[in-house]
């Protein structure tokens, strides 16, 4: 099973897209649960699922993963969680700017969800890749100096 998928897209009053990935909860595996029966049962049901949590990951290592996750919509595409959780600041919403959080259907979600990684540079961008207290990772995509960021 892929331990990656996309969790959330974040878009900020000037419309850019932030993108991150999350490891996939495991739950020890059995012979007879290495299934997409068993793997399904393993998701909450409030919880989005992966699409491509149904089949072995590509690239069992983070950083491999998101570059490839970056560069190839159709990896953005297999891996994106279904509903895909989306936020935003309203800064036009008074008496003051407000958090606006939606689900979005796969068929209503535009590509990609993430710049690739590699053209970031070129774009005056940065990205920072940091550790949470739970094993999980925080993707921040970034223009220095200005309010575009997105977590």
């Amino acid at each position: 099973m892929c331990r990656y998928r996309f969790a959330a897209v974040l878009m900020l009053a000037c419309g850019a897209v932030l993108a991150a990935c999350a490891p996939v909860p495991q739950a020890p595996q059995t012979a007879t649960e290495a299934s997409p029966a068993a793997a399904a049962l393993a998701t909450t049901p409030a919880e989005p699922t992966a699409v491509a949590a149904r089949g072995e990951c590509l690239y069992p290592e983070f950083d491999t993963f998101l570059k490839h996750f970056g560069n190839e919509i159709a990896l953005q595409e297999k891996t994106t969680a279904d509903p895909l959780l989306d936020s935003y600041i309203d800064a036009e919403a008074e008496p003051e700017p407000r958090k606006v959080e939606s689900r979005l259907a796969l068929a209503d979600v535009e590509w990609p969800v993430m710049p690739d990684p590699a053209a970031l540079a070129g774009q005056g961008r940065e990205m920072q890749v940091s550790p949470l207290a739970d094993g999980q990772r925080q993707v921040q995509i970034r223009t220095p100096d200005s309010s575009d960021q997105q977590t």
